[in-house]
């Protein structure tokens, strides 16, 4: 059974996947993103989903997410996360259930990684909706 897509879900999603796709995205051309990256699930309607890349490390720009505000698998919840202002995607919802199996993420509707909805980043700390461009045509694996 596939997960519903909601703010606050977090799924590890593997971005080529994503990128054949078909998904927008408005990080830069040299961004770096993992074959199996997670991503935190910010907003949702009935096509698609804005999803927001989160990194094991700190970096330039990035804010980090509390762990107390994780909840379940313990690999998702010991893990530090972190996310970038500038990076988000907008995938189609079988995008993301393809890049979840891609990705060979873990978590079932009953134990899905989550964090609490009053610690996800604001939409409005985001880039504007003018600003996708196709994922494919600025991102390779590395």
């Amino acid at each position: 059974m596939a997960h519903v897509h909601a703010p606050g879900l977090v799924l590890r999603l593997d971005p080529k996947t994503l990128a054949n796709e078909g998904a927008s995205y408005t990080g830069a051309d040299d961004e770096e993103l993992s074959p199996q990256q997670y991503f935190v699930c910010l907003e949702s309607n009935a096509k698609d989903a804005l999803w927001v890349p989160l990194f094991a490390a700190p970096g330039s720009d990035r804010k980090g997410i509390a762990e107390a505000a994780k909840t379940g698998q313990t690999r998702w919840t010991r893990a530090p996360s972190f996310y970038d202002h500038r990076q988000l995607c907008r995938v189609a919802h079988k995008a993301a259930q393809r890049a979840a199996a891609a990705a060979y993420d873990e978590s079932t509707p009953k134990t899905a990684n989550r964090i609490i909805i009053a610690q996800l980043p604001s939409r409005a700390d985001f880039a504007a909706d003018g600003d996708f461009h196709p994922m494919a045509d600025n991102y390779a694996i590395r």
